[in-house]
């Protein structure tokens, strides 16, 4: 009986084996080159292409020639990758969280929206990269606390729950749910990104004593800070200094003086403004990276630009008793927040004066009073 046929099975079995080492050797060494960044790949923010272990690629070919000097053709601009801010430009119904880098391209514009206490539901009208959806996040008795909790550009459905001192937050980054506790106190809720890091701090704000009690997404721990307490007192914060963070600031109406405390350097800054009637409205009117005290009375706005130190007035649409709540925001995107006010009604209608087209008014029915109760907007860049 011949050997040979057990041989030839001998020799293929071994080099089957040798076959599946080198496979698994070949795919250790891949991963090894991936995770250190030795693999060709272009950078998903930046737009940089890198070759073989890290080196720069060569320019990029159009119409079958080299895009590079003395090759012939000519090297076309990178695409502008979306500007990553280091300061927030999100909003909580009137209330301006921080603002966004002077001098960067400007931020997309802001998506109207409301959420209806009756049912817990988001209603957004989504502008330019931005869809429309409904969703339902929250109950009633709750406080809508839209802002980026995750730090991924986009605005995070969020409610604050005064019947257990919970922020209830759906992150847009993942879809996952997250809560953020707070000791039983008399509260004023105030979203702001107190740390810098990019993301929404939860805060509280008790009247009392002028306390804030912020919860710090850097460090996932409570940081209290005493700044105000007068009586009616009301948390306004922003950033005044520009330094990307948001500072403590109230308003007071016995004295309609708006008080704040520059994150960057502690000292303090104020402004009196309009009267005891009227409603804050601190924002980055002139396009500087600041926020500028400013205040909205009836039909008026009156505003303290950071960038001229000067003061303006301008009266812009009827008043309506002084029921309108003020929504200022940057609805067309040319970096200046826009004067705007939404109108409780059957229609909701909001009023935006938009500071990138001369003016001009944007008049638009989103929202309403359903069975007495009246939406609350909430407008920002949602981006879903």
């Amino acid at each position: 009986m011949s050997l040979v046929p057990f041989a030839r099975k001998d020799a293929r079995k071994v080099w089957l084996i040798g076959l599946a080492c080198c496979a698994f050797v070949f795919l250790i060494g891949l991963g090894v080159m991936a995770e250190n960044g030795w693999l060709p790949r272009t950078d998903s923010v930046s737009g940089k292409k890198t070759g073989w272990f890290g080196r720069e690629s060569s320019p990029p070919y159009e119409g079958g020639v080299a895009a590079s000097r003395g090759r012939g053709g000519s090297l076309a601009p990178p695409t502008s990758p979306t500007p990553q801010l280091s300061k927030e430009y999100i909003y909580s119904g009137a209330r301006l969280l921080a603002v966004e880098d002077a001098n960067t391209n400007a931020a997309p514009p802001a998506d109207l929206a409301i959420w209806r206490p009756g049912d817990g539901n988001w209603w957004i009208l989504g502008g330019p990269g931005s869809a429309h959806f409904v969703t339902g996040w929250g109950m009633n008795g709750d406080i809508p606390v839209a802002g980026d909790y995750d730090g991924d550009g986009k605005t995070d459905l969020a409610v604050f729950r005064p019947s257990n001192d919970v922020w209830y937050v759906i992150r847009s980054s993942d879809g996952g749910a997250q809560y953020i506790y707070f000791a039983d106190i008399i509260h004023l809720v105030a979203v702001g990104d107190y740390d810098g890091d990019g993301r929404s701090d939860a805060m509280l704000y008790r009247p009392s004593d002028g306390y804030w009690f912020i919860h710090q997404s850097t460090t996932s721990t409570m940081v209290y800070i005493q700044f105000g307490g007068q009586t009616g007192d009301q948390p306004v914060p922003a950033d005044y200094d520009g330094d990307g963070k948001a500072d403590l600031a109230v308003w007071t109406p016995s004295t309609y003086t708006l008080s704040w405390k520059k994150s960057s350097d502690g000292q303090t800054g104020s402004a009196t403004l309009g009267s005891s009637t009227s409603k804050p409205v601190p924002a980055d009117y002139d396009g500087d990276g600041k926020a500028d005290p400013a205040i909205f009375s009836g039909s008026t706005w009156t505003i303290r630009y950071s960038s001229t130190n000067t003061t303006s007035s301008i009266t812009w649409q009827s008043g309506n008793g002084g029921n309108d709540v003020p929504v200022q925001n940057d609805y067309d995107g040319d970096g200046k927040v826009d004067i705007a006010f939404w109108r409780p009604s059957a229609s909701g209608y909001w009023y935006i004066r938009q500071s990138g087209s001369s003016n001009s008014l944007r008049q638009v029915s989103w929202g309403g009073i359903i069975n007495g109760v009246a939406d609350i907007p909430v407008p920002a860049y949602f981006r879903r």
